[in-house]
């Protein structure tokens, strides 16, 4: 009796482990963190550059709370497949809904930070049936060409890390430390980067590669730079107009499900840099038509990895509510 007792702990202390997996979906092999739950399914869709570890506190918390989370490295980061190309929204969700498939997901909620809750939403507006909420955090509203420029110069700081070798973790860390992007740098912080890192026979280099980063750049009508984008428009008008304007416009009021917003209110590198706009946020809270919007003191990535507790807190009670 004992012994079968042994054996049963041994089971559920295995069930409750976060585990990794490969799965393949939309010609491209998708690298997969799974946390255990018997609640509602969260799934997480990290930022521009970031990976599935971008959500991992999230992933914990929401765990913890008894819901299963999956989170994954979008195609072309961390571990997941590197083509060269076949971005933009399309993909994105086109590898979303395969994954659903495969783990036989209903009536799930969307969890996405900054270029994750624009690939909700189009999700959302296309599979309006599967989902039962979404939660987006400083992300998903739609920008003025002037916006798009400075936030472009904020995400030229990700940009500059792509592609270098560092020869040691530490070398990476400093870079990161001396970043004004990141306000606080935490042990939590550090072990992210870290596992940014893949280890190369000379150093180590960032997960993603650069020419990812410009082929979604692409995909929405833009690029690294400003030539590069003034270039593209003098040689492509037609091509690179109608993807600006596909990018510009979203149905938020065919958006039925329930939709947490969250927007960071501090600035990151220059004035007016914020990368959900009040404006944009206001937009977002009016025309979505079961939307509840929440406003928190920290910036882009301070929402993201500070300890916040009115953030927390939020998101466990729209969740709560859901069930």
């Amino acid at each position: 009796m004992s012994k079968k007792n042994t054996n049963q702990n041994g089971s559920q202390n295995k069930q409750k482990k976060f585990r990794e997996e490969y799965v393949r979906t939309n010609h491209s092999t998708i690298h997969v963190g799974v946390w255990p739950g018997r609640k509602k399914t969260v799934i997480c869709l990290h930022g521009l550059s970031g990976n599935l570890h971008s959500m991992e506190s999230f992933a914990n918390l929401l765990s913890k709370a008894g819901h299963k989370v999956i989170s994954y490295d979008l195609r072309g980061r961390g571990h997941s497949e590197k083509p060269a190309t076949g971005y933009g929204f399309m993909n994105h969700i086109e590898d979303l809904n395969q994954l659903v498939q495969h783990y036989k997901l209903k009536d799930f909620i969307l969890f996405g930070h900054s270029f994750g809750c624009m690939i909700a939403l189009r999700y959302a507006l296309k599979f309006p049936n599967k989902i039962s909420g979404m939660i987006l955090m400083d992300g998903g509203g739609l920008l003025t060409v002037k916006k798009r420029i400075q936030i472009l110069k904020v995400l030229k700081q990700s940009f500059d890390r792509l592609d270098v070798v560092y020869s040691s973790q530490t070398d990476y860390f400093n870079l990161v430390k001396n970043s004004p992007l990141v306000p606080k740098w935490t042990k939590k912080i550090q072990d992210y980067f870290g596992k940014e890192l893949h280890p190369i026979q000379n150093g180590y280099v960032c997960h993603m590669p650069k020419y990812v980063m410009e082929e979604e750049l692409k995909e929405m009508g833009g690029a690294i730079d400003l030539k590069t984008v003034m270039l593209q428009f003098l040689t492509h008008p037609m091509k690179m107009g109608k993807r600006m304007l596909h990018n510009k416009k979203l149905d938020f009021e065919s958006i039925r499900t329930p939709t947490l917003i969250m927007r960071a209110t501090k600035m990151n590198l220059f004035p007016n840099d914020d990368l959900l706009p009040k404006e944009s946020f206001d937009e977002m809270v009016r025309r979505i038509p079961n939307a509840k919007g929440i406003e928190i003191e920290s910036n882009h990535y301070g929402i993201l990895f500070d300890q916040i507790k009115e953030r927390d807190n939020s998101i466990l009670k729209f969740i709560q509510k859901l069930n």
